[in-house]
Formats: C-alpha cells, sequence, structure tokens
C-alpha cells in the first residue's frame, strides 16, 4: 500500500511532501473485529526514507493514527483502534534521530533529527502489532506531517488511507504462474479470494479495464499469448458509512525478447525518438570531483512503462560514472550505470520499468568524476499502456523550478 503525493499548491508557497512512504499491514486487507471480546489482531509498517542523493532541512516529523486511547465506545467508521494503550510499538530510527516524547497523545510520534537535517538514504521505520482492529468498517488515515525549519514554506503532509474491510474478506497472492516468459508464451494470473460476497471488481491489463459481468472475475485469468511486458491489476471496494474501501494489488509478466527490450529499447516498434520526452538531463563538461544527484518525481495518468537512455563519454584519461534508479514503491528499484576509464571512453544502457497508475515513481540521477572532462545524457521516456496519452505530472521539482 503506498500514497501517491499530490503536486504542491503553489498558490500557498507549499513544499512537496519531502520524504518516500509507505504503509503496509498484516493482514492486508485489514478486516474489522467481531467484537471488542474478539478482537481481530494486525500488525502495521510505517517506512519512511530519504531519497540517496540529497539531504532534507526540518524540524520534526509526526506520524499519527486515528484512536481512542482506551474505549470501545467511542469506536467509529475512521478509528483504526479503540483500544490505543494495547498496542505494542516498535521503533527503528536513523543515526542521530530522536524521539520526542515531550507531549505525549494517543496514536501519535514525533521524531527529530540531529541538526535539523536528514541524510542521504536515511531510514525511519515503526512497527505497530498487537492492534485490536476496530469493529465498524470504513477508513481511517495514517498522516506524515514534517515540520519544516521557522523561515521555510511548510511541507504538505502524506495521508495513507487504510481500508477496515467486513469480516472474512481476503484477496491475497496476486501473481502469475509464471512471472517470466518468452515472446509469444501465456501463463495464468491466479489470487486467492474469500469473503467478497458484497465486493465489486475492476480488473486492468495494462491499465486497459476489462468488462467483468455482474462486477466478478474468478481465477485464475489465462494472459492468452503475450509480446510485451504487462502490468495486470485487481481492485476491489466496498461501500460503507464513510466512503468506498479500496483494496489494489498489481503484479507484472516480463516478456523476454519481446516488444520492450533492453538492447534497442523498442516499445510496440517505437524508438525513443518517438515517445514521449520526460526528462533530459545534460551533464557539461566537468572536471573533478563529480557533482550532486538530481531527483526528478512524477505520477503517470495510467499504467505505462518509463524507458531511460544512458550516455557517457571522456577525453583521454577521464574516469568518471553515471548512474540512474527508477523507484516505484512495490516494485524492485531498477537502476543502470555507464562509466568510461582506462581504454573506454563511451558507454551507452537502456533501463526500463513499469509503473501502475496513479503511482508516484522517481528518478535520481548521480554523477562521479574522478578525473578528466566528462560529458554525458540521460533521456527518460514515458509510454502509456493504458489508451491516455497525457504526459505524466511532475511532482518534483515543482511546476516552475
Amino acid at each position: 500500500m503506498t500514497s501517491t503525493i499530490a503536486p504542491p499548491d503553489t498558490d500557498t508557497g507549499e513544499q512537496d511532501f519531502p520524504f518516500r512512504s509507505s504503509i503496509s499491514t498484516h493482514p492486508a486487507p485489514m478486516t474489522v473485529s467481531k467484537s471488542p471480546s474478539t478482537p481481530t489482531k494486525a500488525s502495521l509498517d510505517v517506512l519512511i526514507s530519504s531519497y540517496a542523493f540529497s539531504n532534507i532541512e526540518f524540524e520534526s516529523l509526526t506520524i499519527t493514527f486515528t484512536v481512542a486511547g482506551n474505549n470501545w465506545g467511542e469506536d467509529a467508521p475512521d478509528i483504526l483502534t479503540p483500544v490505543w494503550n494495547k498496542v505494542s510499538p516498535k521503533i527503528e530510527l536513523p543515526p542521530g534521530w530522536s524521539q520526542d516524547t515531550s507531549n505525549p497523545e494517543p496514536g501519535q510520534f514525533t521524531f527529530k533529527p540531529k541538526n535539523e537535517k536528514a541524510e542521504p538514504d536515511d531510514a525511519l521505520r515503526l512497527h505497530l502489532d498487537d492492534i485490536h482492529v476496530s469493529a465498524i468498517e470504513g477508513i481511517t488515515d495514517v498522516v506524515i506531517s514534517v515540520e519544516a525549519p521557522g523561515d521555510k514554506p511548510k511541507f504538505k503532509d502524506a495521508t495513507h488511507p487504510i481500508g477496515k474491510f467486513p469480516i472474512g474478506f481476503e484477496l491475497k497472492n496476486f501473481r502469475a504462474d509464471d512471472p517470466i516468459v518468452e515472446n509469444g508464451q501465456s501463463t495464468k494470473v491466479n489470487w486467492r479470494v474469500d469473503g467478497d460476497d458484497n465486493a465489486i471488481y475492476q480488473f486492468f491489463v495494462n491499465g486497459v479495464e476489462k468488462k467483468l459481468e455482474g462486477g466478478r472475475i474468478e481465477p485464475p485469468f489465462d494472459t492468452g499469448p503475450l509480446h510485451t511486458t504487462t502490468v495486470y491489476k485487481i481492485t476491489a471496494k466496498q461501500e460503507v458509512s464513510n466512503g468506498w474501501i479500496p483494496y489494489s494489488d498489481s503484479t507484472v509478466v516480463y516478456v523476454h525478447d519481446g516488444d520492450v527490450t533492453a538492447a534497442n529499447a523498442l516499445i510496440a516498434g517505437l524508438r525513443p525518438a518517438l515517445l514521449k520526452t520526460l526528462i533530459s538531463y545534460d551533464v557539461p563538461k566537468i572536471i573533478g570531483e563529480g557533482r550532486a544527484g538530481t531527483k526528478y518525481q512524477y505520477t503517470g495518468p495510467g499504467d505505462g512503462l518509463i524507458v531511460g537512455e544512458l550516455t557517457i563519454s571522456g577525453g583521454e584519461g577521464a574516469k568518471a560514472e553515471l548512474e540512474v534508479r527508477l523507484i516505484c514503491e512495490g516494485f524492485p528499484t531498477t537502476e543502470a550505470k555507464v562509466s568510461v576509464g582506462s581504454s573506454d571512453g563511451y558507454s551507452r544502457k537502456h533501463i526500463v520499468t513499469p509503473v501502475p497508475s496513479g503511482e508516484a515513481w522517481t528518478a535520481l540521477i548521480n554523477v562521479e568524476n574522478s578525473s578528466g572532462t566528462t560529458t554525458g545524457r540521460v533521456k527518460i521516456y514515458w509510454v502509456s499502456l493504458s489508451g491516455d496519452n497525457r504526459s505524466p505530472s511532475r511532482l518534483w521539482p515543482p511546476p516552475g523550478r
């Protein structure tokens, strides 16, 4: 389960939420308790991390759960648990960070970094165990807020909605029998479902919804012959008093030697020059210690693919490396490096990663120089798999910067 953070509001001068954040629950999805005497017990993990190539200046970070201290009578659709005092938290902090316990509130945790700054790759984990889940179906929000230094514009919050499904609901193990197939081969997508009599489903193949009679689909789903890397997504929804509870899961079938290849970056016969260019990053001629990393963040209008092309060259005696990492929560990080050194004066590579509809993805670009003069380029393209040909929305840097 991940959040997609909206672009900053330029009218108020707010900054985008500066960290990566994700929340997972066990079981997933979470189901309500039958009664206070027979509670459903769950656990929850919050993961917050900074980016690889940047420092973040801030005063404090607060995670807030909607809870009641110790009273089932205060239970409500937006409550995670009405007996917060039974929850067992476990906290893992980056070096130099500390927990602020000066003003304790039920369901709230506040942390402060050393010297009011998060270092690159700092990671915070908050694990909650023995959660006695609310007995009322609904949606409960987990809000992560970051306090900016006094002279800086404030940061936007990251809000993660968590659905509390009816007792017995289960949707798990959504996966392909064969996650990697050869061009033209097929496989089956399987999952396990139970307690879903009132659920409505949507099923997507590369962002295109398959029409389901009566809102139902039964496993397994036969993919038929595949010729390109394909993203499958299933969404279950149930209506409750404070909205529709959604739960989604995605899986990818990679097609070896299909229309998407790392060797030629062909997408359905289109070369990169014909695709939507999102990032064109030129490394000017530089000498010495290199330059700071650069971060770009987007969210797509539908399922799609990110295709990156890296090149680097150097004169005699040059030694340098150009690295790109593509990050999308829920998928393994994809990275590629090109370098020059010794007798190698030129290097070129491609990188490809899928991005499900609405998910935020990040491109991190870093250059390391140890000697000589180097010139490099990173070009990143967007390929829509949903039929929506709009370009992804840029989250960072904010538009206009």
